[in-house]
């Protein structure tokens, strides 16, 4: 036999529906089912292909093959759709790093149509054996996929003897702010939700994701800096109308992280817009008589209102969280009565 590899992996995935039952280590690896027998009297797996576990030497192609995951998952609900994307909870994807010392291990025999698939095309060769001992074998990656809410995940191997059930934790999280999810998004028309695009998914990502806002208490929020002021007017508008977001109001707090550097100039700038509002409606008012086409300023009104709503919030909660403050230092300052006693107690006659 020529040259055999002493190490080789194997990847493969699991969906939600099959995680409750499946272990990630400990058991022998092997087909799960029984083989079939070809034409020629050959067992084989269910592509035609010999039976056997499947392994390759080349990692690149098992990474981004077999141990990769591509929009897989089980879908929670099959006519729900934004920006293009469904709603889904994700797979698991699995790569093993198998040791090959004492495996009877061999390349597999290809059927006719899928020899131009081999190894998907990748540099290298496969391999088969006929079950791998759960002593041949560590896991590489675990890797739970990407959803329409959360990015992908890869699981910390580090404590090998709790994954499975730090994998299934995670995924009833996943499966949760996904429901929660589609339940809110089918509420909403689907002439509306066939509107929304990156910048609407990417809010609707902060409010529904991991640590969304939906979740949290936004009067907890630490609110001295611009990035806690701007998460606590998000939530603030968000939880006014949850039936209705108001993506345009969140547009434009987002706005201001990339401007404000503090709660005073956050203040500013919406000062500084109101007035140009203002200008930017009179020069069109001006402008509409001056043609003498009817008009309406509905567009330079609302923003009117939305800048005056944003500064009453911000007012609002610096005020708050001085007068916090002011309470803070109070209570750690002694009183007058005590400080007198505290300094006749030191004074040397």
């Amino acid at each position: 036999m020529e040259n055999k590899p002493s190490v080789l992996y194997r990847g493969l995935k699991v969906d939600y529906n099959n995680l409750k039952d499946f272990e990630f280590s400990g058991i022998d690896l092997k087909v799960n089912y029984a083989p079939i027998i070809d034409q020629y009297g050959r067992k084989t797996v269910t592509d035609g292909n010999e039976y056997g576990v499947y392994m390759s030497d080349n990692l690149s192609m098992v990474t981004s093959a077999y141990g990769n995951l591509h929009h897989d998952g089980i879908p929670i609900h099959n006519n729900l759709s934004i920006y293009n994307q469904r709603i889904m909870i994700p797979s698991v994807a699995i790569i093993y790093r198998i040791n090959t010392n004492g495996l009877n291990i061999r390349k597999p025999f290809i059927s006719d149509q899928l020899k131009g698939h081999y190894n998907n095309g990748f540099q290298g060769d496969e391999w088969i054996t006929d079950i791998v001992p759960a002593s041949n074998y560590t896991l590489y990656r675990v890797r739970i996929g990407a959803d329409i809410l959360h990015d992908a995940e890869d699981i910390d191997l580090s404590q090998v003897e709790n994954i499975s059930e730090q994998i299934k934790q995670k995924l009833e999280m996943r499966k949760y702010r996904l429901e929660t999810f589609a339940s809110a998004m089918g509420r909403i028309s689907p002439m509306k939700r066939n509107t929304f695009g990156r910048d609407e998914l990417n809010i609707l990502k902060s409010i529904y994701g991991k640590n969304g806002l939906k979740y949290l208490n936004e009067d907890s929020l630490i609110t001295s800096n611009v990035d806690g002021m701007t998460k606590y007017l998000i939530a603030k508008i968000f939880k006014q109308n949850e039936s209705d977001i108001d993506f345009q109001t969140i547009k434009y707090i987002n706005g201001l992280n990339g401007q404000a550097t503090n709660i005073d100039s956050i203040i500013e700038i919406l000062k500084n817009d109101k007035i140009k509002n203002m200008q930017e409606k009179v020069a069109f008012e001006e402008r509409k008589k001056q043609e003498g086409t009817p008009y309406v300023t509905s567009k330079f009104d609302k923003q009117e209102k939305r800048l005056d709503r944003l500064m009453s919030m911000v007012f609002l909660r610096r005020n708050k969280d001085n007068q916090y403050q002011q309470n803070q230092t109070q209570i750690n300052t002694p009183s007058h009565e005590n400080k007198t006693k505290e300094d006749q107690k030191w004074k040397i006659y």
